[in-house]
């Protein structure tokens, strides 16, 4: 086995190993918004568990929730909605650790994957703008030039090296796991 199926490609880890590295960034994307929005959220983003609905008058933040729409959608199961009700924008946040060869096309994916569920929001919520935002970080840390606008646009305070080092500790947690078999 390489290194990189053990990290990015083995089947038998995608739904553990896998699926919590992926949540460990969107839970500090999720509560740098909490904070963004003044919603109320504890002190530390790794401690930080995320309520499927939370709310509050500026905005409403949605954690791996179905969005339910009048067209039947392959793909309506963000990892985070985020509506603006002041401005009424509404931004879709999907995260990825993708192998480090992957990371620009996975951003890509990502951006096409919500593009009929935005519309969809649009429509529904009458919401102003619908952004599709990727937040795509390598299995082993890499990440484009783009992640850095991206999180800003969401205001993210939290850097992308915070988030590459949350990334590089769960895959080194994945390797030692599976090494040590």
């Amino acid at each position: 086995e390489t290194v990189n199926h053990l990290l990015s490609e083995c089947p038998k880890l995608a739904q553990s190993e896998y699926k919590r590295r992926h949540d460990n960034v969107a839970r500090g994307v999720h509560w740098d918004i909490c904070k963004h929005f003044q919603i109320e959220c504890g002190d530390k983003w790794y401690e930080h568990s995320p309520e499927t609905v939370m709310e509050n008058k500026k905005a409403k933040i949605l954690w791996d929730f179905t969005i339910q729409t009048d067209k039947r959608l392959p793909h309506n199961r963000p990892d985070i909605v985020v509506v603006d009700k002041m401005s009424k924008r509404c931004h879709i946040i999907d995260v990825a650790c993708p192998g480090d060869s992957r990371i620009a096309m996975k951003e890509e994916e990502k951006v096409n994957k919500y593009r009929d569920l935005g519309i969809e929001i649009k429509a529904l919520w009458h919401i102003k703008r619908v952004t599709t935002t990727p937040v795509v970080i390598g299995a082993l840390g890499m990440f484009t030039d783009r992640l850095e606008k991206y999180l800003e646009d969401i205001h993210v305070g939290l850097k992308a090296h915070t988030m590459q080092k949350s990334v590089l500790l769960a895959s080194a947690r994945i390797l030692r796991r599976v090494l040590e078999c």
